[in-house]
């Protein structure tokens, strides 16, 4: 039988298999794998998994790098009935207990013995694990029949009381969603697309998940921190045709661009941005030069990695007034977007509120913890049915008639300054117009006088640009309440495997 939207992904998966057996799966430094390669090793990681009593609603660590091991754990896990449990493996060792404890997680994937005994000294468990090197399983058992409503992985985000959130999706939307992003990306056989994200991180399953179940090759590259201009040549050799990059990266993309142009590869056909927020006039710089079209995303771990899209077509891009937000856009199929007020009513058009997301992209909630699912997934009063839910996201959001979803700012980013009510990302905004300027977050930081805005700006190389100079521009440009009392320059800002900004490894600004 052939499978659906609604069929789990390991068995859209495995029934890709069945149909092209020796098209490229995976690609990657280390190696190539057929579809068929991919699915026998994956099918030996779950013999072993099975026999190690791992089965559904248990999470299974993967431990292994990006690339092959990568590719054959996850799916291997999967194949076994169990969850992947995403992890960053270059975290403290404390950090991986704790996220080990949460899960309660007791298996592993490993490519070797070495490997396993390493993870089980930096955990500090016994934990029973399976070889992703093995060639082919035993028997001949089929993957585990998922059922749609079962756990399909954990992934953690960081959380406001400082204890990391453990994330559990369900396979039923996970399914829904890479139906929905294979075609929203226009994916086929023919596509190679670029493994970029880290292993930690959801994009990567947005990567590669609805690239095997269209029968597309999964190209990892083998260093992700490597400049846009590096990764030209190996997109030109591998001949990739979609990439998905965090916003920031992109955003340096298209500037590099504008002050050295030149043609991009000739296979690439389509990028995909996301995890940030992204600027307007980088998107008609990129048009304007004949790039590729891209697609800003936008989406939660909670909302199975991409909720909503935005894709501007050349009137819209014309009709930017200025350096604003790049706007979110409109949901996903099966996603559902709500305005709405403190008293969790609909805004009014064009006025503020917060947005809150629906329908079949929801996780299951927070892995064993009920109290805080309750508290973020709350009842959906605008459900077709009883027992609905929406995810409050926590981001202040606009929508115009007829218009697309607009960013303001998360909820907690509004300040007051001198008195004046101020939006980071509007002072944002107004730094990253200097054209000197490359990647830039501002924070409101604890003085003694009361709090002053404080800016960590990159500039472009063999700029001449100091803090005080970029202050003055932007006291010309800006009320002065808006203008951040000290700027940092450095040569790039700290961000998390995922691309998203690590506000703690900031430097502390040298106040007035």
């Amino acid at each position: 039988m052939s499978p659906t939207e609604t069929t789990p992904v390991p068995l859209r998966i495995a029934h890709r298999a069945g149909l092209t057996p020796e098209a490229t799966a995976v690609r990657a430094p280390e190696g190539e794998l057929t579809y068929r390669r991919l699915d026998r090793r994956a099918r030996a990681v779950a013999e072993e998994l099975r026999a190690a009593g791992a089965g559904p609603e248990d999470t299974v660590l993967l431990g292994v790098r990006r690339g092959v091991h990568w590719a054959v754990g996850l799916l291997g896990i999967w194949y076994a009935g169990a969850a992947p449990l995403l992890v960053d493996l270059d975290a403290p060792d404390e950090r991986l207990r704790t996220l080990l404890r949460a899960a309660g997680t007791r298996h592993a994937v490993a490519p070797d013995t070495h490997a396993a005994a390493m993870l089980q000294r930096r955990t500090g468990s016994e934990l029973f694990w399976a070889s992703t090197t093995t060639a082919a399983p035993t028997s001949a058992a089929p993957p585990a029949d998922v059922a749609p409503g079962s756990l399909a992985y954990v992934l953690f985000t960081s959380g406001s009381t400082g204890q990391p959130k453990p994330v559990a999706v369900g396979h039923a939307g996970l399914a829904a969603q890479v139906a929905t992003l294979a075609e929203r990306y226009g994916l086929t056989d023919r596509d190679a697309v670029l493994q970029f994200a880290a292993p930690a991180f959801d994009v990567s399953l947005e990567e590669a998940l609805p690239t095997w179940c269209t029968g597309g090759a999964a190209v990892f590259v083998k260093d992700n921190v490597l400049s846009p201009a590096e990764l030209e040549p190996f997109l030109a050799a591998e001949r990739i045709s979609v990439v998905n990059l965090p916003t920031p990266y992109w955003s340096q993309w298209a500037r590099d661009l504008e002050r050295a142009p030149r043609p991009l590869p000739s296979a690439l056909r389509r990028v995909v941005i996301g995890s940030d927020a992204g600027r307007t006039v980088d998107l008609t710089r990129w048009a304007t030069a004949g790039h590729p079209p891209v697609i800003s995303c936008y989406g939660l771990t909670e909302s199975t990695i991409t909720a909503t899209s935005y894709e501007p077509v050349p009137a819209e891009l014309a009709g930017f007034t200025g350096d604003e937000l790049i706007p979110l856009g409109e949901p996903l199929a099966g996603v559902r977007a709500y305005v709405l007020d403190e008293e969790l009513r609909e805004a009014p058009p064009g006025a503020a509120g917060e947005l809150y997301l629906a329908g079949s992209c929801l996780a299951r909630g927070y892995h064993g913890r009920p109290g805080l699912t309750s508290e973020r997934f709350v009842a959906d009063p605008f459900a077709d049915a009883p027992g609905g839910r929406m995810y409050r996201t926590g981001d202040r959001v606009t929508r115009a008639p007829g218009g697309p979803l607009v960013f303001l700012g998360r909820a907690d980013d509004q300040v007051k300054i001198r008195g004046h009510r101020v939006e980071l990302k509007e002072v944002e905004a107004a730094v990253a117009a200097h054209p000197d300027v490359v990647d830039v977050v501002v924070r409101a930081v604890a003085a003694a006088d009361g709090p002053q805005l404080a800016a960590w700006a990159v500039v472009a190389v063999g700029s001449p640009l100091t803090p005080d100079a970029l202050r003055r521009h932007l006291l010309a440009e800006m009320p002065g309440y808006l203008v951040p009392a000290v700027v940092t320059l450095m040569e790039r800002l700290p961000r998390t495997p995922g691309g998203k900004l690590d506000p703690k490894a900031l430097p502390a600004p040298a106040l007035r």
